[in-house]
């Protein structure tokens, strides 16, 4: 496999710092995801998403509070372009979209959110990114069942192996942009990444099906996805990065489109 742009050194132990976390948590977890997949399946499945991913237009969706509504003005937009985009869901953003009826192309997750939802979006052929850190071994040892089969890829935010691959980003959110920037796509449209105080509902299972306030710790979080947002445009030139924000804040060196802007771009790459 080719070289792809990771998380740098200096920010992972920078973050690390930041979010007192122990590294060789994360290469533990990172040897027993490892252990559980297959080889073959991997390089397959990596084959694929890239296949998936690559000159494509992809809509990234995030779970912030603002999802659903984002969701809901993109609706008609989405299933009119079905052919021409990629859904990307981030975590437990997918219980959503399966919600408004949208197949989702990839799941982006480190199993915070719905295992059930990930298991039902593999079944249904969605390919699905599991991410391995320190916090997350026992949900690893959950999912034991299926991380065997095609359609899944791991990932890590330390050193990578054959089988677990660093494509960049330490969230959930900006990994999926990472990893989308990573395979190529030509267009990148974040939605539902609003940054703000309040965490959406579907970051969590267990959020009683209602939005809550960020941790300190989750704002830290936020800060670092922000700044690994922010650098996309210089480190990727050649792929164009939009952010569809209906509320939350806004990310710097990542333009806001608005609803008709979204529909134009969609339509010239339907023309071309």
């Amino acid at each position: 496999m080719k070289k792809y742009m990771q998380l740098r050194k200096k920010d992972y132990e920078e973050i690390c710092s930041m979010l007192s976390i122990d590294p060789e948590t994360d290469l533990i977890a990172t040897h027993i995801l490892h252990s559980k997949l297959t080889h073959l399946t991997v390089r397959k499945t990596f084959r694929k998403l890239k296949s998936i991913i690559k000159h494509k237009i992809v809509l990234l969706f995030g779970p912030g509070p603002s999802l659903e509504n984002s969701i809901e003005q993109l609706l008609t937009l989405v299933k009119n372009f079905r052919k021409e985009v990629v859904i990307v869901a981030v975590d437990g953003a997918t219980k959503a979209l399966v919600k408004f009826g949208i197949d989702v192309d990839i799941i982006i997750t480190d199993l915070d959110g719905s295992i059930e939802a990930i298991r039902k979006s593999l079944e249904n052929g969605s390919t699905v990114v599991v991410h391995a850190h320190g916090d997350n071994i026992s949900k690893i040892n959950e999912i034991t069942d299926i991380l065997p089969k095609e359609g899944i890829i791991g990932t890590t935010q330390t050193k990578e192996t054959f089988k677990v691959k660093n494509l960049g980003g330490f969230t959930d959110g900006d990994r999926a942009a990472y990893l989308a920037a990573n395979m190529q796509a030509e267009i990148l449209f974040l939605i539902g990444y609003d940054f703000g105080e309040i965490v959406g509902k579907f970051s969590k299972p267990d959020s009683k099906n209602e939005d809550f306030q960020a941790s300190e710790r989750k704002l830290i979080k936020f800060t670092i996805a922000k700044k690994l947002l922010s650098q996309l445009p210089n480190l990727f030139p050649s792929t164009k990065f939009y952010n569809f924000l209906i509320q939350g804040e806004e990310i710097e060196n990542i333009p806001k489109i608005t609803l008709s802007g979204f529909e134009e771009l969609l339509n010239q790459k339907k023309t071309k």
